[in-house]
């Protein structure tokens, strides 16, 4: 049981911390864990997720919601949830409009992010022997394999859609260990994180409007309800798992991780054009596979410089953000339990 009281300002402070925290978890090469740490909630949410269990559950069902917030910290989960929940609308909405504006310099700052992401889990390694050098390579090769395979195009069946939710939910509690990109290697990251929310965005917005004549995708919105349910498991499993992991751990998977990363960035290559018969209307079907034709940029091209500056930009975001999250690396709410 917490015994910190926090007023109304406290709540809506944290609300907005939990906004960053949702919209990291879309960025490739952000994890919302390294904002939660940021923004000095981490712990706290740490500990709190490891206590929710089946009681706890059966608690929120039978809407004793004050038992709930008295032995599982139950209002400072549902304030992150909430701002969870409100930035994934407005985050997909902004990522759909770039997209569709130019999807080059899109790629070009996510993989921005994702070369940060991979210098800092280089630095951070603290071991270079056989051992380490063994992990890398292996992980490396799973990487390689997946970025030289059948191109993996999106996926809507919904045993599918439920391990995407399962395990990109890693990205909230593991800080370095970016969701969007886990989503992005399973092929699934725009159908699940901007088509989909979309999808609920509109349906909600045309039944606070009375609009009777708009048609709701319910195949979008029952993925959704999918992916919501795999995460929600996910994060009560992994949750206690990974932090074991981690501390037990950290030094092998950091590794597996520095190799995977590595071996991957191939698929995240921002010049690359689709190599069969598509409209530009194809590329945001869900239902049609799409295969890229990765190619080197033309230095002739404006588009090109600009594409290498957002690639620099996101670079940078990254290393700022982890070089702040190193001073605050004992951040704590100071909140106790009984």
């Amino acid at each position: 049981m917490f015994n910190k009281i926090r007023n109304t300002s406290d709540f809506i402070y944290l609300f907005i911390k939990a906004l960053l925290m949702g919209t990291a978890n879309k960025l490739p090469g952000i994890s919302g864990g390294l904002v939660a740490l940021i923004t000095g909630f981490y712990y706290e949410m740490i500990e709190s997720l490891k206590d929710l269990n089946l009681k706890s559950i059966l608690i929120i069902l039978k809407g004793d919601f004050k038992k709930f917030n008295s032995y599982y910290n139950g209002l400072f989960l549902l304030t992150i949830l909430s701002g969870i929940i409100v930035s994934y609308f407005t985050t997909s909405r902004l990522l759909d409009f770039f997209f569709k504006q130019s999807e080059l310099y899109v790629w070009s700052i996510f993989y921005g992010m994702i070369i940060a992401s991979l210098i800092i889990l280089v630095l951070n390694n603290k071991f270079w022997n056989l051992k380490s050098v063994l992990f890398i390579i292996f992980g490396f090769s799973i990487g390689f394999l997946l970025s030289i395979s059948n191109p993996v195009s999106e996926s809507q069946n919904l045993f599918f859609i439920f391990f995407c939710g399962f395990i990109s939910i890693c990205g909230m509690i593991v800080p370095g260990i970016s969701g969007s990109f886990l989503l992005i290697l399973l092929g699934n990251y725009k159908l699940l994180l901007i088509d989909s929310v979309n999808a609920l965005f509109n349906s909600l917005s045309n039944i606070i409007i009375l609009n009777s004549s708009f048609q709701h995708d319910f195949n979008l919105l029952k993925i959704l309800i999918v992916f919501a349910l795999g995460s929600l498991i996910g994060l009560i499993i992994l949750s206690s798992l990974l932090s074991f992991l981690i501390k037990k751990y950290n030094d092998t998977i950091n590794q597996l991780i520095i190799g995977f990363v590595s071996g991957s960035l191939l698929i995240l290559w921002p010049w690359k054009k689709i190599s069969n018969n598509y409209d530009i209307e194809s590329l945001y079907d869900s239902s049609i596979p799409i295969d890229y034709l990765r190619y080197l940029p033309d230095f002739k091209e404006t588009t090109t410089y600009i594409a290498f500056l957002w690639i620099i930009i996101g670079l940078f975001i990254v290393l700022y953000l982890e070089k702040y999250a190193s001073r605050n690396k004992n951040i704590w709410t100071h909140r106790k339990k009984n």
